[in-house]
């Protein structure tokens, strides 16, 4: 025979659970991880940068850095650049990602190229932002 208390507990078992699973959700969304791959952030940026791109620069660009933004945005302006070759990894769990390849600038009939080094990198509001070379 079924008691109304024991209806009142069998709602309450999934209701409970339901209410549990909804909050490590929660939380697991309010924790917002790590900022994701900081080299991701340093491939962005570049891409940005020889691109033109101020908004994409101004977003990736460290604090630190903020007053450089315009000679960053503009860097490659007077140019047809690319990226050849890129590849970026962080350095273990430093805040320095390396990266290999290449920017090639076109001028006229003259190309430049300027290798890939490593760069700083720091997390600002939960995102990773490129903070000029490493030193």
């Amino acid at each position: 025979m079924i008691t109304r208390n024991d209806v009142g507990t069998r709602r309450a078992v999934p209701l409970r659970l339901t209410m549990t699973i909804m909050l490590v959700l929660l939380l697991a969304a309010c924790a917002g991880g790590d900022g994701g791959d900081p080299a991701d952030a340093v491939v962005k940026y570049l891409t940005a940068k020889i691109a033109g791109d101020a908004a994409g620069v101004k977003a990736l660009l460290c604090s630190a850095m903020e007053a450089d933004l315009d000679r960053e945005a503009n860097s490659f302006a007077a140019v047809d650049a690319t990226i050849e070759a890129m590849d970026c990894q962080r350095d273990g769990t430093t805040d320095v990602v390396n990266c290999a390849g290449r920017i090639v600038a076109t001028y006229g009939t003259e190309k430049l190229e300027f290798p890939l080094t490593s760069y700083a990198i720091v997390q600002e509001g939960g995102e990773w932002k490129w903070c000029g070379e490493a030193g």
